[in-house]
């Protein structure tokens, strides 16, 4: 028996192989950025190397994952079905990841070669870049919308686990065995989720490798071309909210990057600091920090994503103040060590809010690339800010570099303030009906991102739903199993025989099998689904969200509300009570 015939290792339908590829593939994404930007950043502050090529350095190989957007449109466009939608590139991104991280066998003398170390960076954080948005992609794909946070929590402390273990390694490593050794060993560990995924299929009857056994089991989708994306984009990008929320991005990734090349560089010339240990604080910590930004999901529900960035940014500023302002207890080992704690752990905390904050204003239809387009301007932020911060070191005291990052958080919470929210309609104008983001937040370090479908998904057969409109109310209707998602209120609005012929055109077959999947997160707000009976139809079976309100119909079951015949009456009679 072949060994895949079972499906152990099919993605599409085993949620544990899920699980445990991305995690996986997200701890391979990790290596380099323990490597590259905690470990060798400390590294070369120790080597004597100045803090103004240190910070160039950090910018430079920042650069990749600001541009990472334009990743997605190629995959769409260039596909190898037999081997799975995704996964091909999986495989070339994770091969590629593994060989550049040899490459940095090709510095002898870091100090001497931070050109050609940043060209390595460069290159190893592009592979890791397109890795990512492959890995995302084949998630959406494939997972079911109910198992989207789950997922992301495995993800996240994946990624988590993978830069800080490489962190805390690696400081280790290359000051006792070198960089060509550290280098060796972060390939051959990268090159364990390469094996892995040369042995999972996305769904069954693929092929492995080109020449394999195999066959496609997706077709093609045809994508939009750069032109159509960025056109529809652009009426709601340079609206006066989506404006202020990129320079909100902008600010909060300039704060990062200025502080990811002032901390390591302080910690190691001014605090005594060796690269092992600030690298070992930066993992414990930075993993610590993780946790506490993920437990604040239910804070940011009820402040608002707007006040609790206040707070946290307030925080950055009054902690870099109080840094410059204490120089008399820069001597005291565990006040240092204190106050670099919470520099590492305030930053998830702000992106997160920042991230939250993003996500509310995108609109349904183009949230996709809308949101790509603000973490690449919150990466492009950060490349600056290590650069600002490169510029000012020679010509400034640490006291005034910090007094500088206090300044820089002061002047985000003034953009802050400027933030109005206006909830989009989905054809890009503003004030209209409330499209509630669909997300799962994630947490990866400086990359850190959203699990993020672009267009609502349908809830039972995870295809794209399309917006419907019907005397001027819109609904959502799936594309492939014509199941209709209805806002609060809206189902009433629609029950007329007219609506119902013009929106409910599925196959009411289709529509009677998809109606036994009954456990399911809220497609909208991804609320619990709650198991409901039409009164007057008692036949009629659907689930209606406990948050938002919103209700699932499947195929055929708008058509049947709208009408009352006597085959509904004897229907009723034998229709079972719904547990």
């Amino acid at each position: 028996m072949p060994l895949f015939a079972d499906g152990t290792f099919t993605l599409s339908n085993n949620s544990r192989a899920r699980y445990a590829t991305g995690s996986i593939m997200y701890f391979a994404q990790g290596i380099p950025q323990g490597l590259l930007g905690i470990a060798i950043p400390a590294w070369l502050a120790s080597l004597g190397v100045s803090a103004s090529e240190i910070a160039s350095y950090l910018a430079v190989i920042t650069l990749p994952w600001a541009f990472k957007l334009v990743t997605g449109p190629f995959m769409d466009r260039f596909e190898y079905l037999p081997m799975g939608r995704r996964r091909p590139w999986v495989i070339g991104a994770q091969l590629g990841l593994s060989l550049s991280l040899l490459s940095l066998m090709l510095v002898e003398t870091p100090a001497d070669q931070v050109g050609l170390l940043m060209l390595i960076g460069v290159l190893v954080n592009s592979f890791a870049a397109t890795q990512d948005v492959a890995v995302d992609g084949m998630s959406i794909d494939l997972t079911p919308v109910r198992e989207q946070g789950r997922l992301n929590a495995f993800m996240s402390f994946g990624k988590a686990v993978g830069w800080g273990t490489t962190a805390a390694v690696s400081g280790v490593l290359v000051t006792t065995w070198g960089l060509g050794t550290t280098a060796i060993i972060a390939a051959v560990v990268s090159g364990i989720p390469l094996l892995l995924i040369l042995f999972v299929r996305e769904r069954k009857g693929e092929r492995a490798l080109p020449w394999t056994g195999g066959e496609a089991a997706t077709v093609h989708r045809a994508s939009s071309s750069f032109r159509d994306v960025f056109s529809g984009v652009n009426q709601v990008l340079w609206v006066r909210g989506s404006v202020i929320v990129m320079a909100i991005m902008f600010m909060d990734g300039l704060i990062y990057g200025y502080g990811q090349a002032l901390m390591p560089i302080a910690a190691i010339n001014l605090f005594g600091y060796t690269t092992s240990e600030w690298s070992q604080l930066v993992a414990m910590m930075g993993l610590i920090g993780a946790v506490l930004a993920l437990s604040i999901g239910p804070i940011i529900d009820r402040m608002g994503a707007k006040r609790m960035l206040v707070v946290a940014t307030s925080l950055v500023a009054i902690h870099a103040l109080m840094i410059a302002q204490t120089q008399h207890l820069w001597q005291d080992t565990l006040y240092v060590r204190v106050m670099l704690s919470a520099w590492i752990m305030l930053l998830p905390v702000v992106m997160v809010s920042v991230i939250a904050l993003a996500m509310a204003i995108c609109s349904s239809t183009l949230s996709a690339t809308q949101f790509a387009i603000y973490m690449s301007v919150a990466n492009l932020g950060h490349a600056v800010g290590s650069k600002i911060y490169g510029s000012v070191s020679e010509q400034s005291s640490y006291q005034q570099s910090y007094i500088m990052l206090s300044a820089l958080a002061v002047v985000l919470i003034v953009v802050i303030l400027f933030h109005r929210h206006r909830h989009p309609k989905t054809d890009g104008t503003e004030d209209g009906r409330r499209s509630v983001p669909r997300h799962t937040v994630t947490i990866g370090g400086a990359e850190a991102g959203a699990f993020w479908s672009g267009a609502m998904r349908c809830p039972k057969c995870r295809a794209d739903m399309e917006v419907i409109e019907f005397d001027g109310t819109e609904v959502d209707r799936c594309k492939i199993c014509s199941g209709i998602w209805f806002d609060a209120g809206e189902i009433e609005i629609m029950r007329s025989k007219e609506a119902a012929a013009a929106i409910d055109t599925g196959d009411a077959a289709t529509g009677k099998q998809s109606n036994a999947l009954d456990d399911y997160q809220c497609p909208r707000c991804s609320g619990t689904m709650v198991r409901v009976v039409d009164p007057g139809q008692r036949h009629i079976w659907y689930e209606t969200c406990s948050s938002c309100h919103g209700s699932y119909l499947d195929a055929g079951e708008l058509l049947d509300l709208s009408k009352v015949t006597i085959a509904d009456f004897f229907k009723d009679l034998v229709t079972p009570e719904r547990r």
